[in-house]
């Protein structure tokens, strides 16, 4: 469970597991899946926890023109959680063949 902190920490959350980290967000797929492929954004290069979902998501992203946009939000969920938690989730879902918003 992540609760978002003030304001003035607008980029971290308190998680349960963790403690006090930066926020990230993933789909709800990712969050307790296994092999599920692991895309991310490739919007903000210098942010080690970009967005990221799985290769379901991705496919959802790719059939409204390669963006994400309002038709294609509504059809997936998405997840708060905390750097820590992004790194495992990662670790469990990353396949190895994902790129930045591209799948080879």
């Amino acid at each position: 469970m992540v609760a978002e902190t003030s304001q003035s920490e607008s980029e971290t959350v308190e998680c349960d597991r963790h403690g006090h980290r930066r926020k990230t967000y993933v789909c709800d797929h990712l969050l307790d899946g296994e092999k599920q492929g692991f895309v991310w954004s490739p919007d903000e290069p210098e942010n080690p926890y970009p967005d990221a979902w799985c290769l379901a998501c991705d496919r959802v992203r790719l059939e409204h023109g390669e963006k994400w946009n309002p038709q294609s939000e509504a059809l997936i969920t998405v997840r708060l959680v905390c750097s820590d938690c992004y790194e495992e989730i990662k670790e469990r879902n990353h396949l190895g063949t994902e790129v930045s918003g591209n799948v080879h």
